[in-house]
């Protein structure tokens, strides 16, 4: 079907900054209550450890990240429209956006551990299938056309089921990478399924108020609630019915999408690679529930995870919003929607840069991370001032402050995620990744939850978003970088391992 090209180990042999090699290395020789089994399959059996590299992963690569990219589009549709949802829906208001959006956190917290169990044990394909079926039952439910009065409980349950697509997709990405990628790609692979995510986010600013769009000023935006008819709401007001007809084509356009991504998934996505990318990809995990037991008493994850989960669940919650924040500014829908977009382009092209950087200088995962999130906080304060107006308030600053912290924040993500699993391996990627994100999306619905208190009070969330950062930065001067799989796959001749395995706390 296609060339393959089988790694050599002159490609173990390719110089990379591992920081303090001893202390990477001394974790894989320790002594632990878990051993790790290495696979003995006749790839491994013998003394090169025969590795494949595959043309097909950059396909596997681009429906798994278009999936993502979709998840999170859908799952931050009312955001960018809720000024127009809340002004011809009756009894729509700041409380229903919110929980319309604290749909994908809450489904994340409760169905984290299984959807973890089913990448470790089941692998990708059936994991991805199952996501991708929730997806397309989720917005097939917001297609269901239905009287106004009823429309909070199709699209509330609508969101749940894409909510429940969101383990998979936020925690696969190192799954995805190490399966199919060798290591010198690994971070770069695990960048760009991530980003895609903010990708989504970006053009659910972008679509969403392309297709709904704001409400004239002059317009009452006055609406009855009755049956349908002939396929219509009963609307009273033309300027109304025509926005809510928009709400409609904006859910039918995101359920085609999906139904596209759907069928590539099941004419093919495969479970594994005929070989393996890497000695470490080819190397079984230790077993789900010790994984989790050797996580839970790992100081090293907690700080990463604690710093990722605080400041990047907070700034996805805030986000979300971007729409009730500014619109006390004097921003209009679309123009938040643009600063929305821009801000969440730049962090993913800049998550893919600095990725591919990492990748090159192989490590100072630490350092990056201390680096972008000091600029963070210049930056929120910059938007800080101009929010209360320190300093004179112009729309070409708020465009570059806001950009500025989608950079700097969104940029770091791909880097907690291979910092934790470097740090954590041989646990699986899958288990470490639901941890972190488990943890981002916790903080998510807390900040959430706070939005669906009746209140049009605002000033708490920038001030939340700011504190965010700052606590998150001792969390990363705590942090003790080490890249325990790295090192495997670039040792010249790595042993073969058989007594027990201990993950440095």
């Amino acid at each position: 079907m296609e060339n393959e090209s089988i790694a050599s180990d002159a490609d173990r042999s390719r110089e990379v900054n591992l920081g303090h090699q001893s202390d990477e290395k001394s974790p894989l020789l320790g002594n632990d209550q878990y051993s790790v089994n290495y696979d003995t399959t006749e790839s491994y059996q013998s003394k090169d450890r025969q590795k494949g590299v595959y043309k097909r992963r950059w396909y596997i690569l681009v429906v798994f990240s278009f999936t993502a990219f979709m998840q999170s589009m859908t799952w931050n549709t009312w955001g960018p429209i809720a000024d127009t949802v809340e002004s011809v829906l009756p009894g729509w208001s700041n409380s229903d956006i919110g929980l319309l959006t604290n749909w994908g956190p809450i489904a994340y917290v409760i169905s984290a551990l299984p959807f973890s169990w089913l990448m470790d044990v089941k692998g990708m394909r059936v994991s991805v299938l199952i996501t991708q079926s929730l997806l397309m039952v989720g917005m097939a439910l917001r297609c269901i056309p239905v009287p106004i009065g009823y429309l909070k409980w199709t699209m509330n349950l609508g969101q749940m089921f894409i909510g429940l697509a969101g383990p998979v997709l936020m925690a696969g990405p190192p799954l995805i990478s190490v399966t199919w990628f060798p290591p010198h790609e690994r971070t770069t692979a695990t960048a760009f399924s991530t980003v895609c995510a903010y990708f989504g986010v970006a053009a659910s600013f972008l679509l969403g108020p392309l297709i709904v769009e704001d409400l004239p000023d002059n317009s009452t935006g006055v609406v009855t609630v009755g049956p349908i008819n002939n396929g219509s709401l009963g609307v009273s007001d033309d300027i109304s019915q025509t926005e809510i007809d928009e709400i409609w084509h904006l859910m039918y356009i995101e359920c085609g999408m999906e139904g596209l991504l759907f069928l590539m998934t099941i004419i093919y996505f495969p479970k594994k690679p005929p070989l393996p990318p890497s000695i470490s990809a080819g190397t079984q995990r230790i077993d789900f529930k010790a994984g989790i037991f050797k996580l839970a008493k790992s100081s090293q994850l907690w700080f990463l995870g604690l710093a990722y989960g605080i400041a990047g669940g907070t700034f996805c919650g805030w986000g979300t919003i971007l729409v009730l924040l500014l619109s006390p500014l004097g921003v209009s829908q679309e123009e938040a929607g643009w600063i929305g977009f821009w801000g969440n382009i730049a962090g993913a092209a800049a998550g893919l840069i600095i990725a591919r950087f990492v990748d090159c200088i192989g490590g100072r995962i630490k350092v990056i991370l201390i680096v972008l999130f000091s600029g963070a906080m210049l930056s929120f304060g910059w938007y800080l001032l101009l929010c209360y107006q320190l300093i004179a308030f112009n729309t070409v600053m708020l465009y570059a402050s806001i950009i500025a912290l989608g950079v700097l924040i969104n940029g770091a993500i791909p880097l907690f995620y291979e910092g934790a699993v470097e740090a954590t391996y041989p646990i699986a990627e899958g288990i470490t990744t639901i941890t972190l994100t488990w943890l981002n999306n916790f903080f998510g619905l807390l900040f959430l939850l706070i939005l669906t208190i009746p209140s049009e009070e605002t000033a708490w969330m920038n001030w939340c978003m700011l504190g965010a950062i700052v606590i998150s930065m001792p969390l990363l001067i705590l942090f003790k970088e080490r890249h325990n799989r790295l090192a495997v796959d670039l040792t010249p001749d790595p042993p073969e391992f058989s007594g027990d395995t201990a993950i440095q706390s």
